[in-house]
């Protein structure tokens, strides 16, 4: 029995470029040839290129072919190696099915994902998500669902640029009683966790200049305020 390129190439599910570089690689020997010139390739080619297909197909470096011998430990090693890649690639794409499902389910989750949230509040807890680490990011976001007074976020939402001292110390005092309790159960904001890779520098850096960015002046003096009542309990 004998095949062409071609013939051997498509038996085997791949291309005829796939065997000339296999061959120029090393990894498949060169058939006898014809009195014609042309290749014969025989069963053994087959297994060898349908083998070495799998391989490929599985993540294994042509470099690295040639010396796996499959009664040899090193076969299995390499292999062990790339199945423990694959589970944790597995577990990765899990986790991006989940975001994705969740994506549909709530069109409303990738407005804080992807930073255009449209809300002052919303923007500024996504610049939250990228500096704290997880435990204080979630104290925060328990903070917020704590507070019971819906009528305080609105009007400091709302507070106008010119707004009065009379009014901004209304709303402070206002905002500090509407999270006190949430504080005093969230001991992880006295000395909040950044996120691995963000310097302690950097992520109070970060925050202030969110702060400053998304917020007016008036609605700035009324957090300082806010936090001076805080401190001074």
């Amino acid at each position: 029995m004998a095949w062409s390129t071609r013939e051997l190439a498509e038996l085997a599910g791949t291309s005829l470029r796939a065997v000339r570089h296999y061959h120029d690689e090393g990894l498949l020997p060169e058939p006898p040839r014809s009195s014609n010139g042309y290749k014969h390739y025989g069963v053994r080619h087959l297994i060898q290129l349908m083998h070495i297909r799998r391989l490929v197909d599985l993540g294994v470096p042509l470099a690295e072919i040639p010396s796996l011998d499959p009664s040899a430990d090193s076969y299995r090693e390499v292999l062990e190696a790339l199945a423990s890649e694959t589970t944790a690639e597995i577990e990765r794409l899990v986790v991006v099915r989940d975001e994705i499902a969740q994506l549909l389910e709530e069109p409303g989750t990738w407005e804080m994902s992807s930073g255009t949230t449209g809300s002052t509040d919303g923007d500024f807890l996504t610049v939250l998500s990228r500096v704290l680490d997880e435990d204080s990011l979630q104290a925060w976001r328990r903070v917020g669902e704590s507070i019971p007074d819906a009528q305080v976020l609105a009007d400091f939402e709302n507070l106008p640029e010119e707004a009065s001292a009379e009014m901004r110390e209304d709303v402070a005092a206002r905002m500090a009683e509407a999270v006190r309790d949430g504080l005093a159960a969230a001991p992880e904001l006295d000395d909040p966790g950044f996120g691995e890779g963000t310097s302690r520098a950097l992520g109070t850096r970060s925050i202030g200049e969110a702060l400053a960015e998304l917020y007016s002046p008036a609605q700035l003096r009324v957090l300082v305020r806010c936090h001076e009542l805080l401190s001074a309990e």
